[in-house]
C-alpha cells in the first residue's frame, strides 16, 4: 500500500484515527560535520544497526533533519562553523565532543544545538535515542553541560542583565514557570506533575510560546529566556 503525504491510521486502544505525516514515516536523515573521515566513519558505525536513520552524503547536508558535529570541544572555531551551517541548514545540531572545554553554551543553544554526547560514552542505542529526541523537538545534554549552562546564565544575570535592570516581558507567568523548570532539567511529565497540569497542557504552553517567538526547540527557548533575563 502506498503512503501519501498523510495517512490515517488507528492506534491500538483508540477509536479515532491518528494522522501520520510523511515526515514521521520516513527515515530520519542525518548529516555529519567532522574534521576527519574517521569521525564520520564512527558515526556511520553508530547508525548501522538503526533501520530508521539515514546518513546523507556531505553535499546533501542542507536536506538533513539533524546535523551531527564531531569535535574535540565547543571552541570559538566550532561556534563559527555552527553559525555558518545555520545559514544553509535549519536542522537542529547534535554535538559529539571529547570534553567540556570552556565554550559559550548559551550561544550554542541559540544557534540550534539541541543535544550533545561525550565521544567516550557513545553507544548505538544512546545515539539513536538522542537523534530521535532532537528530531521530535526535544533536547538532551550531559549533566556537565547543563551545569555549565546554568553557570553561564548566573554570570550573565549578575554581570550584564542585573546591573542594567534588564528583564523581558510578554510571557505569561505559566510560560516563565515552564521555562524555568526546563532549565532545571525536568522533562514534560515532571513539569506537569510540579505545576499540576496535564502533559498535554504543558506541551500546548510550549508550542504556543515557541511559535509566537519563532523558537526552534526547548534549548533555544531556554537560551532566549536566559539572554532576555526572563529566568
Amino acid at each position: 500500500m502506498s503512503v501519501g503525504p498523510q495517512s490515517a491510521r488507528t492506534w491500538p486502544g483508540s477509536s479515532r484515527p491518528a494522522v501520520v505525516t510523511e515526515r514521521q514515516l520516513r527515515r530520519i536523515r542525518i548529516a555529519v560535520e567532522a574534521v576527519d573521515v574517521f569521525s564520520r566513519a564512527g558515526v556511520a558505525g553508530l547508525i548501522g544497526p538503526s533501520p530508521d536513520i539515514q546518513l546523507l552524503p556531505t553535499p546533501q547536508l542542507p536536506q538533513a533533519d539533524v546535523v551531527v558535529i564531531v569535535a574535540p570541544r565547543l571552541s570559538g572555531r566550532a561556534l563559527r562553523r555552527l553559525r555558518g551551517l545555520r545559514e544553509v541548514c535549519s536542522a537542529p545540531f547534535v554535538l559529539i565532543l571529547d570534553n567540556l572545554g570552556g565554550g559559550d553554551w548559551l550561544a550554542a543553544a541559540e544557534v540550534g544545538v539541541a543535544g550533545a554526547m561525550w565521544r567516550s560514552e557513545v553507544t548505538p542505542d544512546q545515539f539513536t535515542e538522542l537523534i530521535r529526541t532532537v528530531m521530535s523537538g526535544g533536547s538532551q545534554l550531559p549533566p556537565e553541560i547543563q551545569g555549565q549552562l546554568l553557570k553561564d546564565v548566573a554570570h550573565l544575570q549578575e554581570t550584564v542583565l542585573g546591573p542594567r535592570g534588564l528583564t523581558a516581558s510578554g510571557l505569561e507567568t505559566r510560560e516563565v514557570d515552564v521555562l524555568r523548570l526546563i532549565a532545571e532539567g525536568l522533562d514534560t511529565a515532571e513539569i506537569a506533575d510540579r505545576m499540576k497540569y496535564s502533559e498535554r497542557t504543558v506541551k500546548n504552553i510550549l508550542y504556543a510560546m515557541m511559535t509566537r517567538l519563532n523558537l526552534r526547540n526547548r534549548s533555544h527557548a531556554v537560551a532566549y529566556a536566559m539572554r532576555s533575563g526572563i529566568i
